[in-house]
């Protein structure tokens, strides 16, 4: 049996560009083991592939569609550029009125229809519980470095630099490319979970009320795009910087343009009253359609890591 799967560029109107996504459709009553969605997430071998299954009739009445996220290496609880490729998927391509709502292992995100610079995209409410971590890498060269969860199981480290020329000049993940699932084991208790990336980033300021932000991310490999990331840069930019300024911001955030794949990450992150926490992360950006076609499903009996 072979399952229906598409590919979009995300955080992208053009092809080629943005973070390439694979989605792969589980019909109704097709039971996939962990080891075998592994497997063909491996076989995509792109940053994120998503298991997106057929609504039942419970799912339906609930206007939810349940996504499974997927790195080559790892099932994740949630990721930006999935949810807004899946989003894009749902609203323009099946055009699925009976959803409005993904189900995700951090929990619902709702996400509607916007239109971003006059092109079709789509804008959801980003799941989280924004924790800032005590100091987990003190005494390493990197220890200095604010250590952000945007959910418990997706983590950065926030790296600001002076200039353009200094992002052009990074290389790898500050903790090591083979540690990137193994440095979880140095965070708080309790937030011991996921990947931990390095997210370089450039402050470029303000135009027309919105700031500008210029990235870089590596985890295992460089990221063309990770909305996980920019949205837990810009919630503890917001924080920290919670006794100046309007609740609510606006940030664009480019990624992408030294591995050519500009992607472009729009946010707005909203403060409670009390500015200590956030209300609300919406994420928006449009996706592109590039292939199509059919998947086997591995044989049951073959896993990831053969005896």
């Amino acid at each position: 049996m072979a399952l229906d799967f598409v590919t979009f560029d995300v955080f992208t109107t053009t092809p080629f560009r943005g973070n390439p996504l694979a989605i792969v459709q589980v019909p109704v009553g097709t039971k996939l083991s962990q080891d075998q969605k592994q497997l063909i997430a491996r076989e995509f071998n792109l940053s994120e592939t998503v298991f997106l299954h057929e609504q039942t009739v419970e799912d339906i009445q609930a206007r939810i569609a349940r996504i499974d996220i997927f790195t080559a290496l790892a099932e994740v609880p949630f990721a930006g550029h999935p949810t807004i490729g899946t989003s894009n998927f749902l609203l323009h391509h099946l055009h699925l009125g009976s959803a409005r709502i993904l189900a995700t292992k951090a929990g619902p995100v709702p996400f509607k229809e916007l239109h971003l610079d006059g092109k079709p995209g789509a804008e959801l409410a980003v799941a989280h519980n924004v924790h800032i971590h005590n100091r987990p890498f003190e005494g390493t060269s990197y220890g200095q470095h604010p250590v952000v969860s945007i959910v418990n199981g997706m983590t950065a480290i926030f790296v600001r630099l002076p200039d353009l020329d200094a992002l052009g000049k990074q290389t790898s993940n500050l903790v090591g490319t083979e540690n990137t699932y193994k440095a979880k084991e140095k965070l708080d208790e309790g937030w011991r979970n996921g990947p931990v990336v390095s997210y370089f980033y450039v402050d470029l300021g303000y135009a027309d009320g919105v700031r500008k932000l210029r990235t870089r991310s590596f985890g295992a490999r460089e990221d063309p795009a990770t909305g996980s990331a920019s949205s837990g840069l810009c919630s503890f930019l917001s924080l920290i910087e919670r006794d100046e300024g309007p609740l609510t911001r606006k940030y664009e955030v480019i990624q992408g343009v030294e591995i050519g794949r500009k992607s472009e990450i729009r946010i707005q992150v909203t403060l409670n009253e009390d500015r200590k926490s956030i209300k609300e992360i919406l994420l928006s950006g449009n996706a592109v359609r590039i292939l199509e076609g059919k998947v086997p499903i591995p044989p049951s009996e073959l896993t990831v890591r053969p005896e």
